[in-house]
Parts: structure tokens; sequence; C-alpha cells
């Protein structure tokens, strides 16, 4: 039995969430929340994939399951900032993830066991799961930078599977209203290399605020610089992401999707500061190219379906 909550985001990739579940029933956690987003109005199609989709989890072994199913569908990042509020509102710690990301076995131990060592320091506000170096060199790095540490702190907060506090969710605004209220260069100064860095978060942050637009993943991690906090990132990848697809306009992701690896036991680093070589190439290979491509389709996808539920 695993007593570490895990809360579940879906819509309505029922295969996928089939083959989560799946997962998730080998650790058979005593806690399981599902949240789902609803249908896009007038759309059969889309109300029978999320109802077969909401149907996947249905525990066998002793668990307390506990459900928000979305009658309207509210879009991407309002389903995510709702389903997490709902989380903490009844839990103080957990594990979230999302019904296309697919993590290794030993992503349950790893974040149960930094939850745990990271509760009461409140420089670290997330643990996440994601490296995206290939494994070859992940490995090299790994041994070369981190001493074979099984982690280190890093400026981004990885989303693809992660834990987290309630504590340290519980100011999270989506609206950025912070951002007019704080010397932007002066608060980002501790986690950006160069003043092109600086210019691209501002000018990033700047859009979200004019156009009102939610792109979750920048609003989380601009809310953990707002702390002056870090995130864990593993040295090796813990969490597959089988909803990028290598198919039409998404062909530029195929090098995101990458396999899970082993980490356990842990060894831990012996000081908490940000490793500054890994938030570079974060920077230059994942934020200045791939997520651009990323936060232009997430923005894309949310126009379209509020274009959906007006027609």
């Amino acid at each position: 039995m695993f007593n570490v909550p895990i809360l579940v985001i879906v819509y309505n990739r029922m295969f996928e969430a089939h083959n989560l579940f799946q997962i998730i029933r080998q650790v058979q956690p005593a806690k399981l929340y599902v949240a789902a987003d609803g249908p896009i109005a007038n759309d059969q199609q889309d109300s029978a994939d999320c109802f077969r989709t909401r149907t996947v989890f249905m525990p066998e072994w002793p668990c307390e399951l506990h459900t928000l199913n979305q009658e309207e569908h509210l879009g991407k990042s309002p389903a995510i900032h709702k389903a997490i509020k709902w989380f903490f509102e009844q839990e103080k710690e957990g594990i979230i993830l999302f019904e296309d990301c697919m993590p290794h076995p030993d992503f349950f131990p790893y974040c149960a066991e930094l939850l745990e060592r990271f509760r009461d320091d409140k420089r670290i506000f997330h643990i996440g799961a994601s490296n995206f170096r290939k494994h070859h060199r992940a490995v090299k790095h790994k041994t070369k930078h981190h001493n074979d540490c099984s982690y280190y702190f890093s400026a981004y907060a990885t989303t693809w599977g992660f834990a987290t506090w309630a504590d340290r969710y519980e100011d999270f605004d989506m609206d950025i209203n912070e951002l007019e209220q704080v010397n932007f260069n002066k608060l980002v100064k501790h986690y950006t290399h160069r003043p092109k860095e600086r210019r691209y978060w501002h000018r990033r942050y700047t859009i979200l605020r004019k156009t009102e637009l939610p792109v979750w993943d920048y609003q989380y991690n601009f809310h953990m610089w707002l702390h002056s906090a870090l995130a864990v990132s593993p040295t090796l990848n813990l969490v597959t992401n089988v909803g990028v697809h290598p198919q039409g306009s998404k062909r530029k992701f195929r090098r995101l999707i990458k396999k899970s690896y082993a980490i356990m036991p842990l060894k831990h680093p012996t000081e908490i500061i940000p490793d500054r070589k890994d938030d570079k190439f974060m920077f230059r290979n994942i934020y200045s190219k791939a997520y651009i491509l990323i936060f232009a389709n997430w923005i894309n996808d949310m126009l379209g379906a509020e274009q959906d539920e007006s027609e």
C-alpha cells in the first residue's frame, strides 16, 4: 500500500488513461483522486470519449477514490488549476499525474522520499520527474557534474509528473497579477544567466498578462520564482509523455518523447543551490526552442476550444 495521495488529471484519452491506471494499480495508493475536464459543448464524440475515460479508474484494492467531474469544458489550464486546488483542499501533499504521462515505477518512491525530505524546507516548491537530455548524455552528465547524485536543483519546474505540497500551492495566481507589482529583472536575476533570458521570460509573461491567456506551466513557474524557490529535477528521466505525437504539426516534438529509467535508491546532493549548467541547457534546448512551439500550440488549442464552444 502506497500512502502518498495521487491526483490524476484526465480529459478524453481513454487508452492513455487505461495504461496509466495499470501503472497505478501496481502501486496501490491508499488515496486516489481523479479530476476530469468536461466535454466540449455539442460534441457527441468528445462527450463519449470523456465518459469512457472517467470509467477507467475503478480501484479493486482498498482505496479511497475521490472524483471531480466537470460538466462543462474548462480547457487545459483552468482544468489543471481547479483540479490541483480541489486536491489540496483535502490533502497536505501529494503526487500529480496527467492521463498521457507514464511514470517509471521508481517515480513513486522518488516522490515519497523527497516529499518527506523537503516537507519543511520552503526553499523547495516542486519535485519534478523529467530530464530532457538523451539518456547516454544524462548518465555521463550525472557522473561528471552531479557526483552521481540522483537529482539536482533547478529554476525550472517540469510538470509531466510531479509532487508538491498544499502550502506551496495555496496562493498560486493564474492571472499573475504580481507581475505588475515586482521588479521583474530583480526577481529573476538568480534564475537567469543572460539578459536574453530575462527578455525572453519578460515577453512571455507580459503576453500572458495582457491577453489573459492561461498557460498553466508558465504561470506555475512564475509562482515558484515569486517565492524565491527551486524545483527538484532528476538526473535521469522518470516520466514518458505519450501524448506528444510525432504526426503532423507536432513532428518537431519527437525529441521530447523519452523513455524512463530506474533511479532508486536515491543519492542526495549536499547543497541546495541551482545547477546553472543544467538550467542553461533547459533554456537553450527546451524553452527557447521546443517550448516556443508548445506555447504556441497550447494557445491554439485554447482558442480552438473557445471557438468550438461558441458555435
